[in-house]
């Protein structure tokens, strides 16, 4: 018999580019000593990474319009216009693969997030530094400043000025932000909930793994 098909979990960085508590607070320390405005771009992005679960894509296309301060929300939208660089591209191959689409209409609705289920509710007020970091950014921009490919460019930066050995890059402060809450207890379906996964299997695989990463420690 030939071997057995991988799953659709069987991709997952964790736990090998999950990084620690110390390891995350040593990249978040590092944001603060890279130059203006380098440093609070970092950190927004490591703690809406590493800590809120979202992609990099998400980070890049943030608007304050997804913030609701009442229940201290951010709302991942289903689709949104945006005329970005990347945008613009991804718009253009969907134009050329669908002959009634215009590209005006495929900008229109371009920007969305990876999957159907991660357009989602993701509350922000885990810890008060979280909720601080997304006030003091929604004061200052209206949307995140920069391209996508900036977002791997400032987590290497504070990586590097942390000297922290290993590639890291914004899907494992994503990994890091779905094993910490997996540590934490949260069940699958809220697991899925909150992360975007499409796949139940996904939640239920981080939660397998994280009990026996906390049973090991404990030995």
């Amino acid at each position: 018999m030939g071997q057995p098909k991988p799953t659709s979990t069987d991709h997952l960085p964790f736990p090998r580019d999950v990084l620690n508590d110390r390891e995350f607070e040593l990249l978040l320390e590092a944001c603060g000593d890279l130059p203006a405005p380098r440093g609070f771009e970092a950190r927004f992005i490591c703690l809406l990474g590493g800590r809120l679960g979202l992609y990099a894509g998400e980070i890049a296309h943030f608007n304050s319009s997804w913030l609701d301060w009442n229940r201290n929300l951010i709302r991942i939208p289903q689709n949104e216009p945006c005329d970005c660089g990347y945008c613009r591209r991804q718009a253009g191959q969907e134009v050329t693969h669908n002959d009634q689409l215009t590209e005006t209409d495929a900008i229109a609705s371009r920007w969305h997030p990876k999957t159907v289920a991660s357009a989602r509710p993701i509350p922000f007020d885990l810890s008060l530094r979280i909720e601080l970091c997304i006030e003091r950014f929604a004061n200052r921009y209206s949307g995140f400043p920069r391209s996508r490919s900036t977002i791997n460019r400032r987590v290497e930066e504070a990586a590097d000025q942390a000297n922290l050995t290993g590639r890291i890059h914004p899907h494992c402060l994503r990994a890091t932000a779905d094993s910490q809450h997996a540590y934490k207890g949260v069940v699958p379906v809220p697991l899925q909930a909150l992360i975007g996964w499409s796949d139940l299997a996904t939640a239920q695989k981080y939660i397998r793994i994280s009990g026996t990463a906390t049973a090991d420690a404990r030995c």
